[in-house]
């Protein structure tokens, strides 16, 4: 089972892994505009060319990649188009790969919570998609902060 976090992913030791989806532009750049992954954007510079190439020579614009390696960052897709809502199935398929590369490492691996912000999903549709994670892997959700 996974370990989950409240606070800042980005804070925390270890590899660094956003959702995301295919679309790709005519300039193989991962559009990545919101929430982690619009973080690990404005951090590492061009991190949306690097996972844009991969993602073209890998699967194409809007197809199946599961999940992105890129030395400590990493892109885990949980939908095609930025615009739709998170796939259940692509969420089962990139946390199967996530599972398979964490299982083989000592690392940990930090992941914001899968499909629960833009991807639109609830927690609780979420949560049975994740339980064949190990405890490496770190499933993280920002504070909420009530004003």
């Amino acid at each position: 089972m996974p370990t989950f976090k409240t606070g800042e992913m980005f804070r925390a030791h270890g590899l660094k892994i956003v959702t995301t989806h295919s679309f790709i532009t005519n300039q193989k750049k991962l559009l990545m505009e919101r929430g982690a992954a619009l973080e690990l954007r404005q951090m590492v510079p061009d991190i949306e060319f690097t996972f844009g190439k991969m993602i073209h020579e890998t699967c194409g614009h809007l197809g199946v990649y599961g999940l992105l390696m890129n030395g400590k960052y990493g892109a885990a897709q949980i939908k095609y188009d930025f615009r739709d809502k998170a796939k259940p199935d692509l969420i089962v398929f990139s946390m199967a790969i996530l599972a398979h590369e964490a299982k083989a490492s000592s690392s940990i691996f930090n992941i914001n919570y899968p499909g629960i912000g833009d991807g639109g999903l609830s927690k609780a549709e979420v949560k049975p998609l994740l339980e064949t994670l190990p405890e490496n892997v770190h499933i993280w959700e920002r504070e909420r902060t009530f004003i």
